[in-house]
């Protein structure tokens, strides 16, 4: 019996072992897939988007930021930068030289879309007809890369700001609303005039401006509201905010970037004052003006 047991674990370890072999010598190892380029993202320090019949966008590095500069001026949204940083070193599923191609059928001959990273220039043509893979220019060979970037190349300015509300390093002193003022006084946060909003509610609102991010921006709208709201430091920089809207959701405008911001349908709460529930009250009361 014992004999016969090891006689079937060694006919099962042979088994395992052809097994092995024939599955390692009947298939091709997979290809490895080739990148566009292999360009060091963190060398790129200025971007340029041309575009054919409308605004070109240009972004330049500050430090660790992103900015801006060109045809408005503000922060840009680090994912969005990143999007086109990728570019680089996206898959590039099959490449042919330019002089091998009709340049007009690809869409070089014309192109809508140009971006510039640095010096390095990638010029987008039109999709593949099968795949919907979208055809890349660069450096003398044209590429078949997934279409993730186009798009977002054709929206308008407003897409690529920087969804925070306040820069990194505002140190928020005080904050003026329509008819009450949060300031620190003495290491203490007071609202003038007087309401009912306990201490640790005052502090809440001012971590919530501080950490405040939008859902989306979009181009300025102006609006009727003289309502706005002033955030200050105590070195006397000063940012301020329209209340373009409160319903459905919270909207604040920028009108000196000319961009606005809309937040998530439970920020109006949590960035603007309301006063204490009382037993008759149903929800809290919301002070705006």
């Amino acid at each position: 019996m014992d004999k016969r047991i090891w006689i079937n674990i060694g006919l099962l370890g042979l088994i395992t072992l052809l097994s092995v072999y024939l599955l390692n010598s009947g298939e091709e190892m997979p290809q490895q897939i080739s990148r566009l380029s292999d360009i060091n993202q963190n060398d790129i320090v200025q971007i340029k988007v041309l575009r054919k019949d409308l605004d070109d966008f240009e972004f330049n590095k500050q430090i660790a930021d992103w900015h801006m500069s060109s045809p408005q001026q503000y922060r840009a949204s680090s994912a969005r930068i990143n999007a086109m940083l990728n570019i680089l070193n996206t898959e590039s599923f099959a490449q042919l030289d330019i002089n091998d191609v009709e340049i007009e059928r690809l869409g070089f001959a014309d192109p809508i879309v140009i971006m510039k990273l640095n010096e390095h220039e990638f010029i987008f043509g039109n999709t593949d007809a099968i795949d919907q893979r979208r055809y890349v220019l660069f450096d003398g060979k044209v590429h078949l890369t997934n279409d993730s970037l186009y798009q977002q190349l054709m929206t308008n300015a407003a897409f690529f700001a920087d969804p925070k509300l306040l820069p990194e390093n505002f140190k928020i002193d005080s904050i003026q609303f329509p008819e009450h003022k949060i300031e620190l006084v003495d290491g203490q946060w007071l609202i003038k005039p007087l309401l009912d909003i306990s201490s640790d509610k005052l502090k809440e609102i001012i971590f919530n401006w501080k950490n405040a991010t939008a859902i989306s921006a979009s181009k300025y709208d102006p609006s009727e509201s003289a309502s706005i709201i002033s955030l200050s430091t105590d070195n006397n920089e000063s940012i301020q905010f329209v209340i373009v809207s409160t319903e459905p959701h919270l909207i604040l405008g920028r009108k000196d970037l000319g961009i606005q911001y809309h937040m998530g349908s439970d920020v109006a709460g949590q960035l603007l004052l309301q006063q204490n529930k009382t037993p008759d009250d149903d929800a809290p009361v919301m002070l705006l003006n």
